[in-house]
């Protein structure tokens, strides 16, 4: 391939990557991904755990609900957001399972983490160990699977971490305010929306840097 031809291939992903109307998709596209994904994942956790639980104990059931669950979420937004990604950039098969895998290390560990110290007395320490652990977690899950394939792929590992916290505090506060749970399919879909948000600004920044 010649260099004008390769020069051409990252203007077309870039203009792709950047414009008003992906954003827009992408968007959607994630808030529906985690609307469904979390309407079925969050069940099926319960039943793995429970099983788990039974054979295992507290804290082994606790892990696997943790990664089914978070798995499973970031995994169907993911998946969601692949269907645009897919023609566009060569490593696209690989964003669903960077994405499965780091919700899943990050709540497994998260949950985890927080098991081992809240029934000690120490719940802020707890949520804290919970926080960094699952953050550690996501990031290590997020980077290894794209860090081949990707320039900047810590920085866009960073930049969905950062999505996932912003869509939990958000909707956990809307859910406060509001007087309710905030697992219905509102927060879940106001979940995603914010997660895409995060994550399509952090692809059009990848996409102007590899141009």
């Amino acid at each position: 391939m010649s260099l004008d031809a390769a020069m051409s291939i990252k203007t077309a992903r870039k203009a792709r990557l950047t414009g008003r109307g992906f954003r827009i998709r992408w968007i959607l596209a994630s808030a529906a991904g985690m609307a469904v994904a979390a309407a079925a994942a969050r069940p099926l956790s319960y039943v793995v755990g429970e099983g788990v639980g039974g054979l295992l104990g507290e804290v082994p059931a606790e892990a696997a609900i943790g990664a089914v669950a978070g798995g499973g979420v970031l995994g169907g937004i993911a998946l969601a957001q692949w269907l645009l990604l897919r023609r566009m950039v060569p490593w696209a098969g690989r964003w669903p399972v960077a994405g499965a895998l780091a919700g899943a290390n990050a709540a497994a560990a998260g949950f985890v983490a927080f098991k081992a110290l809240s029934p000690a007395g120490y719940e802020a320490a707890g949520a804290v160990a919970a926080i960094l652990c699952g953050l550690a977690a996501f990031l290590a899950a997020h980077w290894l699977v794209l860090r081949l394939h990707v320039s900047r792929a810590g920085w866009l590992a960073a930049s969905s971490a950062g999505g996932f916290l912003l869509a939990a505090v958000v909707t956990t506060a809307a859910a406060s305010v509001a007087g309710v749970e905030g697992g219905g399919a509102l927060f879940a879909t106001l979940f995603g929306a914010l997660y895409g948000a995060v994550t399509v600004v952090a692809l059009e920044r990848l996409s102007v840097i590899e141009a």
